[in-house]
């Protein structure tokens, strides 16, 4: 009797929990969950490679003529102007070589003048046989002499003038200048030992160059490479982009790689592109003008590749597999199959939801 009553107590007290429970469940409320419809957008396909830089012209300066490098006009590392002056090697022996060569053209000029008159004095007079015909020779190969002599003292006279325009080296164009490889005092000549003097950029426009797969080249438009633009980013700082456009394909393809080496070219009004630096290139291939897309956060991934959860008729969740493409650079990821417009969407939280769970969905 003792254990009948035990019985019953316990019976009771069940019934009381679960009548307690069923009750706490029909209190609940129902959560909400942060609901959108899918997006139209136009998205971009592209393929990314490793590229470098090239400044537009590069000329390295040298000495053209031997002397003392008096001094050198610029400051290392900075812009230069076209006809600036960047070096002096000392003028002064090219100066008296002009004065030299000048003094001699006068020479020769004066000489010239009366072997000149003399011959045609010869002319008149080898007419009237005043004169032997071996005198009249004699003139006439004077006069070719003098002629010949002044021509030569002429183009010395040029050379000279020419080595004294090269004891000052002058920038060919706009650009950026490297450290001077030689110090004021120093000896510098002709030696490719001693001839290097610094090197100049022309960077107000950059050469992009880059190798890419044939597949990959076989699918971009048709019109390549007519200004095709390119993007560039900075692979340490991915925010900094500049913009290029393909002007040049290589018209072989390497048997070693099977790549295309390709060039763009990139406007550097500001110099931040400098040559040499390893950059990403961005070369777009494929636009899609009415894609669906849904933030890259919204998406989930298990062994049949990405799913989302939606909301069905009745508030309920449905779990989706979606096939998806490409991700644009503020986080959205096309959806090729499996939604449409007017499915809503589990923005966030994913782990919080579970199919077939009921919702109060939120826009």
């Amino acid at each position: 009797m003792k254990a009948f009553s035990i019985i019953c107590v316990i019976s009771i007290l069940l019934l009381a929990g679960c009548g307690k429970s069923k009750k706490q469940q029909e209190t609940t409320p129902t959560p909400s969950v942060a609901v959108d419809h899918p997006q139209l957008r136009t998205v971009v396909y592209t393929f990314e490679y490793p590229g470098y830089l090239q400044a537009e012209q590069t000329v390295n300066l040298v000495a053209r003529v031997s002397g003392y490098l008096e001094s050198y006009q610029f400051t290392p590392g900075q812009r230069v102007s076209e006809g600036q002056t960047l070096f002096v090697i000392e003028p002064q022996p090219y100066k008296d070589k002009v004065t030299q060569a000048e003094a001699n053209v006068e020479s020769s000029k004066s000489k010239l003048a009366y072997t000149k008159a003399s011959y045609e004095r010869m002319q008149e007079a080898v007419k009237t046989k005043a004169i032997s015909e071996i005198d009249y020779l004699q003139a006439q190969s004077d006069y070719g002499e003098a002629l010949a002599a002044y021509e030569e003292a002429r183009s010395q006279l040029s050379l000279a003038n020419i080595d004294l325009s090269y004891c000052i080296v002058k920038a060919p164009f706009t650009g950026r200048i490297s450290r001077n490889m030689v110090d004021p005092g120093n000896m510098v000549g002709t030696d490719a030992s001693n001839s290097a003097l610094a090197t100049i950029y022309k960077d107000n426009q950059m050469y992009l160059y880059f190798n890419m797969a044939y597949p990959d080249f076989a699918q971009l438009p048709k019109n390549t490479p007519s200004a095709l633009p390119v993007t560039i980013q900075d692979v340490n700082n991915p925010e900094k982009t500049w913009i290029a456009a393909l002007d040049y394909s290589s018209p072989n393809i390497d048997l070693n790689t099977g790549t295309l080496n390709l060039r763009a070219i990139a406007r550097n009004p500001n110099g931040d592109l400098l040559s040499g630096m390893y950059v990403k290139v961005i070369v777009p291939y494929k636009s899609v003008p009415k894609a669906i897309v849904i933030p890259e956060s919204s998406l989930g991934t298990n062994q049949g590749g990405r799913y989302v959860y939606l909301v069905g008729p009745d508030d309920t969740i449905v779990f989706r597999q979606v096939e998806v493409g490409v991700l644009t650079p503020d986080g959205m990821r096309e959806i090729t199959s499996g939604l449409t417009l007017e499915d809503r969407y589990v923005t966030k939280a994913l782990i919080n939801v579970r199919p077939g769970m009921k919702i109060k969905p939120t826009l």
